[in-house]
């Protein structure tokens, strides 16, 4: 009897998804494009990065120096200035986010082997590009110097090791350090939180307006009934999409995956049900389909990009903001994720976000049904 009511309710949930071609658009085609609208404009590399350059020296040592900057790829040189107020003014401008001061004498000490001073001036407004600027330009002028300290030492006839201690770094799991192997593992997070909650957040605000909900306050079936039967098309619906999507990211940016395809997708199963579960949820408090929807976007696509562990690690936060992000399920699913398809990781790396999944969607499943069955809605 129970399992009538429940497939009752099943099937008008899912004929009126099928009839509303929105729905079917949303749920289809917006996470992938939301997927490729990630991969390819979210980047954390800096690439041909415009230099402006005040060169007072005007020496061959000075010009040698700027083409070792030049010469990679992180830097170009736009523009060649005359003086410090002109770098000042293209700061301000935003012209450029760095400018390169090479003073007066810099030849001369660099011959006589004294230390030289060079200036960096760097847009700190923005402090990602900032932190980039520094670390490569560090990384520049260390080798450039390097490269003088051995000349000065093969000028005297002494063969010395200037690198006494080398560092030769491996990367494990991603040793391009593509962007797109962590950006895409995380956009897969971002797109269920994106729009799964938004559209299933519109099913019982629809009997709302219309006012049919009074009808399932009349009739013997349970709460946990009717939620479980207008929630399962949906989870039903909208893991099989999501399984081609995650396909769809895993062939077309050239992803690995080293683990268990079962896992991914029982994962991604989980994270379905409690995304569609925030979703029901968001519609108990709502009484029209525009607010259930800007509810949608305001706790949950906008939370996603910040505490899904998405686009920067969850780890670097304060703890406060930790914890609270254990109210977003993405923050699970991606460490998750990440962890089947990038390291191929057994379960004793990842059980605990499986386990938070499971409990979050045992207790989101529960509040709802508990608000129907008061009537809290």
């Amino acid at each position: 009897m129970i399992g009538k009511r429940i497939l009752t309710v099943m099937r008008a949930e899912f004929y009126h998804i099928l009839r509303d071609p929105l729905s079917l658009i949303i749920s289809l085609f917006m996470p992938v494009f939301l997927l490729f609208l990630s991969g390819y404009t979210i980047c954390f590399e800096l690439k041909e990065m415009p230099l402006a350059v005040v060169d007072m020296d005007q020496s061959r040592e000075s010009k040698n120096y700027l083409e070792a900057i030049d010469n990679t790829s992180y830097f170009r040189i736009k523009f060649y200035l005359a003086d410090y107020d002109q770098a000042k003014k293209l700061l301000a401008r935003g012209k450029t986010r760095c400018a390169i001061i090479i003073p007066a004498g810099f030849s001369r000490k660099v011959k006589q082997y004294i230390p030289a001073s060079i200036q960096a001036l760097v847009d700190g407004s923005e402090i990602t590009s900032a932190h980039f600027i520094i670390n490569y330009l560090s990384a520049i002028n260390a080798s450039y110097s390097e490269k003088i300290t051995d000349n000065f030492f093969k000028k005297n006839g002494m063969v010395v090791d200037i690198k006494p201690i080398v560092l030769t770094p491996r990367f494990w799991y991603n040793q391009s350090l593509r962007d797109f192997t962590f950006i895409i593992t995380g956009a897969f997070s971002l797109a269920i939180m994106g729009f799964v909650p938004m559209l299933s957040a519109l099913a019982i605000v629809r009997e709302k307006e219309s006012g049919s909900i009074q009808q399932i306050f009349a009739s013997p079936i349970k709460s946990y009934e009717y939620i479980a039967g207008k929630m399962t098309p949906y989870v039903i619906f909208l893991t099989l999409d999501f399984f081609m999507v995650i396909a769809i990211g895993l062939w077309w940016f050239g992803l690995p995956f080293r683990g268990s395809i079962f896992v991914l997708l029982l994962a991604t199963f989980l994270m379905i049900f409690a995304t569609v579960a925030i979703g029901f949820f968001i519609s108990t408090l709502t009484r029209s389909q525009l607010t259930a929807l800007l509810f949608g976007i305001v706790f949950t696509l906008m939370p996603a990009f910040i505490f899904g562990d998405t686009i920067a690690p969850i780890e670097n936060s304060p703890q406060g903001w930790r914890f609270y992000s254990c109210l977003f399920p993405g923050r699970f699913y991606t460490g998750i994720c990440r962890a089947q398809i990038l390291k191929g990781s057994n379960i004793q790396s990842y059980w605990e976000d499986a386990l938070s999944l499971v409990v979050y969607c045992i207790a989101v499943f529960s509040i709802c049904a508990w608000r129907v069955k008061n009537k809290k809605i």
